[in-house]
């Protein structure tokens, strides 16, 4: 079964993409969507609230209200976002490996996977190919501050953890650009889905 990873910056169309390739018939998955599985059981909020408490963030009583109020700004401190991977990340990889191992028993031929941050994170190697979605800058920031509630400063600290386009259409086999039109957008998912499938 080959496995293919799609990443790309905030606000560059993962979700959407996601959408098309399962209209196509493919099946896909999202590890931000395993991510937020994991923040809904508590015991996993618990051991992050003790990693936090860890890294000096929490007080030793704490509430699984005050371990989501820190985790929700976490992109503005780099011992936050690192104390949240360390918990996190072997059971996103987890829950990803078990979801590949059953769609391989199902007779599945390729499944794609959504990873935000997968150059960043080095899991390049869970994939026979990789994919980004790019997106200029400027483009990004106007369509962020259309739909996320985000200043122009959190945008930015959230670019600047991120890799540039360069960087990350260097490392990927395939590149797929994404600063027209949604319906382009998705014309060109589709030729990459005909081109390599």
């Amino acid at each position: 079964m080959k496995k293919i990873g799609i990443t790309g910056g905030i606000g560059c169309g993962k979700s959407f993409a996601l959408e098309v390739i399962k209209e196509e018939g493919y099946q896909a998955i999202d590890a931000d969507d395993l991510t937020r599985e994991l923040w809904q059981d508590e015991s996993v909020v618990g051991k992050i609230g003790s990693k936090l408490y860890e890294y000096g963030y929490l007080k030793e009583e704490f509430t699984a209200q005050a371990v989501r109020a820190v985790a929700k700004n976490a992109f503005k401190d780099m011992q936050v976002i690192n104390a949240l991977e360390r918990v996190l990340q072997p059971m996103i990889l987890d829950k990803l490996s078990l979801w590949m191992k059953e769609k391989e028993k199902e007779g599945e031929k390729v499944v794609f996977v959504i990873v935000p941050l997968l150059f960043e994170c080095g899991l390049q190697y869970l994939f026979d190919e990789t994919v980004t979605i790019n997106v200029d800058n400027e483009i990004r920031e106007r369509r962020l501050q259309l739909s996320r509630p985000l200043s122009a400063a959190d945008i930015n600290l959230r670019f600047n953890r991120q890799w540039a386009n360069w960087a990350r259409s260097h490392y990927a086999n395939y590149t797929i650009e994404n600063n027209g039109t949604k319906e382009e957008f998705k014309e060109a998912i589709k030729a990459f889905l005909r081109e390599k499938l």
